[in-house]
């Protein structure tokens, strides 16, 4: 008996993959008619692979989605869910490993694998590396991998593991923290460390957009002093805040502002959490007294986790109605494989 072909729905999104740069030099995205055609005419392979449908969700520089296009995207998903074995994104390179995580979040108990690609250069143009990546993506999408990933360069991260570390190399994306799903060379090489595939499917969204679109990211430098003003007006304007400490999350003490804003922002019930500048490492706060004082006063702990994943649990955490009371615990127990499991202050 001859085996039923995959089924694969492409989410455009926007992003250097599909623009065209006419004689005149300026930037032609793609319309819904004629793009699965344009697409398949210039990798005609992907029909061997998967039979292929395309929706135009939105054509955004990735720079300007938000909370909003990734509940349409895990919308999306949900209502089509039924229709396909797997979905591939088309989406920019800049903010993709922000969404990856949203949606990593937003979905539960994946049965399919959603896949997200793009590229450094858009498919229409020479030494493009838009074609092997939307073939390495639409052959995963075909494949028993129930979870959100990207699929770039020949490698496949987890969707809550990975960012943006190169805007020059095709190797765009790296896991710091947390090995590589998989990688494609002359055959895929799959890692045994895979979400494993349940019965029921919960897909849909867990965020308020509403709520979480007032967070902060703050990074610290030596000698940085925040003024009265400047805490006052962060704390009556934002509704969490996230701070790029030094090493294992190592903050000034002497004579710091950074206390004084960490203080007012807990009195005001505004979760704080501490992420580390550095690459690859955890945030460990117990490891020095600069980090042991923002224990004391309440800080969250980022742990392992990448930077994009870490903002995104925090809107989610903001977007659920999370207690402030339970901060420590929801950003301690992992959703999505985002970190490892234990103690928010370790």
């Amino acid at each position: 008996m001859q085996n039923k072909r995959k089924k694969v729905l492409l989410l455009h999104t926007g992003g250097t993959f599909g623009m065209r740069v006419e004689s005149d030099s300026q930037e032609v995205k793609p319309t819904t008619a004629g793009y699965l055609g344009e697409l398949l005419a210039h990798v005609p392979e992907l029909t061997s692979i998967a039979e292929l449908d395309l929706q135009i969700l939105c054509n955004l520089d990735s720079s300007d989605m938000r909370s909003e296009q990734w509940r349409v995207l895990a919308e999306s998903i949900c209502g089509r869910w039924n229709e396909f074995d797997g979905f591939v994104i088309i989406h920019g390179t800049d903010t993709m490993a922000y969404t990856s995580s949203a949606l990593s979040f937003f979905m539960s108990n994946l049965t399919k694998p959603v896949v997200l690609t793009g590229s450094q250069r858009p498919l229409s143009v020479l030494r493009s590396d838009a074609r092997a990546n939307i073939i390495d993506a639409v052959e995963l999408a075909t494949l028993d991998i129930p979870e959100v990933c990207i699929c770039f360069d020949s490698e496949v991260h987890r969707g809550t593991r990975v960012t943006k570390f190169s805007s020059e190399h095709m190797q765009a994306f790296r896991s710091y923290n947390s090995p590589e799903i998989g990688n494609f060379g002359v055959h895929f090489h799959l890692s045994r460390d895979i979400a494993k595939p349940l019965v029921a499917n919960r897909v849909a969204p867990i965020l308020d957009c509403r709520a979480v679109d007032n967070i902060i990211a703050l990074d610290c430098i030596p000698g940085q002093t925040i003024s009265n003003e400047v805490i006052e007006s962060i704390v009556s304007s934002v509704r969490g805040v996230v701070i790029r400490g030094f090493g294992s999350g190592n903050l000034p003490i002497n004579k710091s502002s950074w206390i004084a804003l960490c203080q007012r922002a807990l009195e005001c019930r505004i979760p704080v959490v501490m992420a580390t500048q550095c690459g690859a490492g955890m945030v460990s706060l117990n490891a020095y007294e600069n980090g042991r004082v923002f224990v004391d006063l309440g800080v969250i702990s980022g742990s392992d986790m990448s930077f994009e994943s870490l903002t995104v649990k925090l809107m989610v955490m903001l977007g659920r109605g999370v207690a402030f009371e339970q901060r420590h615990q929801f950003f301690a127990e992992p959703m999505s494989m985002e970190c490892v499991s234990g103690s928010s202050n370790e």
